[in-house]
């Protein structure tokens, strides 16, 4: 497809979250779903290095597409526009002032960027070896976002190690009392697409609600 493995990771999860809509009672097809994305701004030669540089792009989860590979293309497309364009870095800028001011300015940034958006969605990239905690090798990584103000009412994440990819999924539980059940549809989303490029490959996600 020519997508990033972050593309596919997207897709999975905008399949994910269509499967959870249509079980709710929700026609995904009429519905517009738009993620709060970190983008790393950092250059090549300060990759892997601590710290944090990012902006913040609002994406469209491509939830009304009917098949994966449809998912796949939509979220590709979205991505691309959005890294060639200037709102990453403006929004850095913009991130950087509401800091420097007090928290009342704070809070009000947060209202606003929260309002443009139904859930964050973040990818981060782990360790492709296996990496050992006092002494203990560890099986699984995993991690829940930052919840940004009131405004957002669920975030997802999701973390690759050892070529694993797992969904975390934090949410309010008015809004979202079964957060599993996402997780769970990431998984089938994510074998149903390794069955289509390879119909023996094995299931490779695993889930946290």
């Amino acid at each position: 497809t020519g997508a990033k493995v972050n593309d596919v990771l997207v897709a999975a999860v905008s399949g994910a979250l269509r499967s959870y809509l249509r079980h709710r009672g929700v026609d995904p097809s009429q519905t517009t779903l738009r993620a709060m994305v970190p983008m790393d701004l950092r250059p090549i030669d300060r990759l892997g290095r601590l710290g944090n540089e990012f902006g913040l792009v609002i994406l469209d989860l491509p939830v009304s597409a009917a098949t994966p590979a449809e998912r796949i293309a939509r979220t590709k497309a979205g991505m691309d526009a959005l890294k060639a364009s200037a709102e990453a870095p403006a929004m850095q800028l913009l991130l950087d002032l509401f800091g420097r001011g007090p928290k009342a300015l704070e809070d009000i940034a947060c209202s606003i960027f929260g309002s443009k958006a139904s859930l964050v969605l973040t990818n981060v990239i782990g360790p492709r070896e296996g990496i050992r905690l006092a002494g203990v090798a560890v099986d699984r990584l995993m991690f829940c976002v930052p919840h940004p103000g009131q405004q957002i009412g669920m975030g997802a994440s999701i973390m690759s190690y050892q070529g694993m990819a797992t969904l975390t999924v934090i949410a309010d539980a008015k809004l979202v009392p079964d957060p599993q059940a996402i997780t769970q549809a990431f998984n089938r989303e994510v074998a149903a697409m390794a069955r289509a490029a390879h119909p023996h490959a094995a299931e490779p996600g695993h889930a946290a609600g």
